[in-house]
Order: C-alpha cells, then sequence, then structure tokens
C-alpha cells in the first residue's frame, strides 16, 4: 500500500490506522475479492475479523462517543457536501475532512493520535 497523508487516508488503510490507535492486534490489509479489508484482532479475541469504523457506524459511535468527535456537514463553493470532523483533547483541537461521516470522523481520531510523519513512513502488509 502506498503511504499517504491523513487528509488521504480512506477505506482499508485508514481502518488499519484506526486500528493501530486502538492498541488491536494483528492489524493487517488482506485483499477481499477486489478490494482490501483490514483485518484486525481484538486483544480478547482469537480470530482476526474484518474491522472497518469508516463504514460501519455500530463501531464507529464508540469511538465518535468517548472521543467526543464532533461532526458538521459543509457546503463549499456548490459542491456536493463534505463533512468536518473535530477533536479536542486538553488544549489541542484536531480538524479533518471527509466526503462522508464516518471518513472525517476517523481521519481526526488518526491525527489526534498520530503525526503526519508517522502515517507518510509506516504501512501495512497486504
Amino acid at each position: 500500500m502506498p503511504r499517504m497523508e491523513i487528509h488521504d487516508l480512506e477505506g482499508a488503510l485508514l481502518d488499519a490506522w484506526v486500528a493501530r490507535a486502538q492498541g488491536l492486534c494483528d492489524i493487517r490489509l488482506a485483499a477481499d475479492g477486489s478490494a482490501a479489508v483490514c483485518v484486525a484482532r481484538w486483544v480478547d479475541a482469537a480470530e482476526p475479523r474484518p474491522y472497518s469504523p469508516s463504514t460501519d457506524w455500530t463501531l464507529a459511535r464508540f469511538i465518535i462517543d468517548h472521543e467526543h468527535i464532533a461532526l458538521r456537514d459543509l457546503w463549499i463553493s456548490g459542491r456536493p457536501p463534505a463533512f468536518e470532523a473535530m477533536l479536542r483533547r486538553h488544549d489541542v483541537t484536531w480538524f479533518a475532512r471527509g466526503e462522508l461521516p464516518l471518513v472525517a470522523a476517523m481521519r481526526v481520531y488518526v491525527r489526534s493520535r498520530f503525526t503526519e510523519e508517522e502515517v507518510r513512513l509506516r504501512s501495512f502488509d497486504a
């Protein structure tokens, strides 16, 4: 997988960074048909399973609630709507945008946990 900036993360790669931020074990990107899928093993579970908080509200809700991530929709110069997420911890505030609300929320979560350089220099095995 190519190395990316946080604002470019999407799909399985974004999910893998969220899994890493949550301390999940055995994170990898596996080819599932034509698309890559993040596969993670929870610390308390023996078997790896697909993990996609960037598309699954059930998984994302716990992160959004726990981190108090705020979401809002944006209309920018007549383009289709985008979403912006904000996360504030102590005296630091992070922002991220995405074409979908969960993408924006998970990008801001990753941004609050890792630096751009960490994301740029480290990738996952396919």
